[in-house]
């Protein structure tokens, strides 16, 4: 069954709910994006929320975070082929 994580920005921190439940609150793109690898969210199940109140989370750093995502993910296969 699928992960899926929406991502806000709050509090000066990346702040993620996921679909089993679980929160993830990280201080960057790079870290988010390593702490929802490692949750199992794939990238394609990330969707960005603003509300009232909030900052809201730019195109750029939505693609930076996808990207990262890729990145890790790419990287977390190549090493469980090596193993």
């Amino acid at each position: 069954m699928a992960i899926y994580a929406t991502v806000a920005f709050c509090h000066h921190e990346f702040v993620a709910e996921l679909s089993d439940g679980r929160c993830l609150a990280q201080p960057d793109f790079r870290a988010m994006a390593e702490a929802l690898v490692h949750a199992r969210v794939k990238e394609g199940d990330v969707q960005y929320e603003w509300k009232a109140g909030q900052r809201m989370i730019t195109a750029g750093q939505q693609v930076a975070l996808r990207a990262e995502m890729r990145r890790l993910e790419r990287e977390f296969v190549g090493l469980s082929i090596a193993a």
